[in-house]
């Protein structure tokens, strides 16, 4: 049988609070892989800000970060689209010497929190006080994502649409480069694995999902979900917190289990 690929958004989907994975999905994960389908990280996250925690307690063969600006297949990264340098000075002046938003600089290897604006850092970020300090401590560390408070004008966002592609979500945007995005980073995987897309089961609950759930073979929203993913998907499953994931696949992987 040719086996599924399965690619599982982070945030609101695959976990719960403090990025803990709900252990009906870590087990219903470990025996798909038994069964020889394929598990895959599908995230708006830059790789660099995917803590450690994720793999601790799942296996996977690949990932796709920064909504699709960056492929890895087990273990070797196999694409990239990061941020243009003149993109990343033109947004970072602009938001440093602002001071009025949060916003987070999601690297390849780091992410960097511009600290003492209202949003509190998560362990694994770097802080960074200006624009001098954001490049210095960031080094040759390429950009995959913009993370910016949601109370930074949409209309100005527009007038960045030849360079960037952008994302709402409840509280903030999350910013990537022109022409890259979830869907195309996982049908380029099953094209390398040679799977076809009606074998592949994609999870999500958020704006940069709508795309990955329509083109998979089998779109599965979260309960959670914004609203508006309900529209696109094929199928419905339990929250994030109920453990969705292993729901869906218990169903539709593991029937004969």
């Amino acid at each position: 049988m040719t086996p599924f690929a399965l690619f599982l958004d982070i945030d609101g989907t695959l976990t719960v609070e403090n990025q803990v994975i709900p252990e009906r999905n870590i087990v219903a994960l470990r025996k798909a892989r038994e069964l020889g389908h394929k598990v895959f990280i599908n995230t708006g996250r830059s790789y660099g800000n995917i803590p450690q925690k994720i793999f601790d307690q799942i296996e996977v063969d690949g990932v796709v970060s920064g909504n699709g600006t960056a492929l890895m297949l087990q273990g070797e990264l196999i694409r990239t689209s990061f941020m243009p340098e003149d993109v990343i000075e033109k947004l970072a002046k602009r938001l440093f010497d602002s001071k009025e938003y949060w916003f987070v600089f999601e690297g390849f290897n780091h992410s960097y929190n511009a600290v003492g604006r209202g949003r509190k850092k998560a362990d694994i970020e770097i802080p960074v006080t200006d624009y001098a300090d954001f490049m210095r401590k960031r080094g040759d560390d390429p950009i995959q994502v913009l993370a910016v408070a949601r109370s930074f004008p949409e209309e100005e966002l527009i007038s960045y649409k030849e360079d960037i592609t952008y994302y709402k979500f409840g509280h903030y945007y999350d910013i990537t480069v022109k022409g890259n995005n979830k869907a195309d980073g996982m049908l380029s995987l099953l094209e390398l694995m040679g799977i076809p897309q009606g074998n592949s089961m994609a999870f999500g609950d958020g704006d940069n999902d709508k795309n990955m759930l329509r083109k998979a073979g089998m779109g599965i929203a979260m309960a959670n979900s914004q609203p508006e993913l309900f529209d696109v998907a094929d199928y419905i499953t339990l929250t994030n917190k109920e453990g969705g994931v292993g729901a869906a696949i218990e169903k539709f992987l593991l029937k004969g289990e």
